[in-house]
Formats: C-alpha cells, structure tokens, sequence
C-alpha cells in the first residue's frame, strides 16, 4: 500500500476514533445521568434495568470497536495494515474501504465468526 493510501486510512481512523470516543463519552454521561434516586415502581424498575443493561452492552460494542480501530492504527505504523493476520495474505482495498478497523480478509473473518457460533 503505497504512503498516500495509509494517510487516508489514518484520517478516516482517527476520524472513527474520535467519533466513538465522544459517543463513549454520551453514553456514560447518560448511565451516570439516570442512576439518581429516583423512587421507582416494579414496572419502572424493569424498564430502567433493561436500558441499563441496552447501554452497557452498545458501551461494550463501542469499547470493541475502539480498541479495534487502535490495532489498525498501530498496524499502519508497523506496515502491517493491509496483511491479513491470520492467512497473510492482503486485504482488499475495498473491504479496507469499507470497514477500516478489520484485521482479517473475508475468508479468515468468516471462519472466525463461523467458530464463535459454535
């Protein structure tokens, strides 16, 4: 991948990073926001509990998200951005374009998922 390619990347990384860091930064602000002393009833009470735990797992998912987007940009300084890790094979660049963050090429992403199922 030639210089011009990864400084594109590294943009629209950094870009993503900072999106789902402010969007870390909304969420805990809104957990910490609702968990006043309220009085609450048993049917507020399931409701409150369910979107606690609807946050924590978006929070979760964005927390994955960033430390994915932090490994990709440590793999464009090692050069190691568009090498899958698992085949070593290249990435394409349009699977690059479309999710920046990935480690893996198609093929090595859906045996990974194919092996969580089980």
């Amino acid at each position: 991948m030639d210089e011009e390619k990864k400084a594109q990347f590294q943009a629209e990384l950094l870009r993503l990073r900072k999106e789902v860091t402010e969007s870390l930064a909304r969420k805990t602000q809104d957990v910490h926001g609702r968990a006043g002393g309220e009085a609450l009833d048993e049917a507020d009470m399931g409701n409150a509990t369910l979107s606690m735990e609807l946050e924590l797992s978006s929070r979760r998912m964005l927390l994955e998200t960033l430390e994915m987007i932090d490994k990709a940009l440590r793999r464009i300084e090692a050069g190691t951005y568009d090498t899958c890790e698992i085949c070593r094979r290249k990435i394409p660049l349009e699977r690059l374009q479309a999710i920046p963050y990935t480690s893996y090429c198609v093929e090595c992403q859906a045996k990974q998922e194919a092996q969580r199922k089980k």
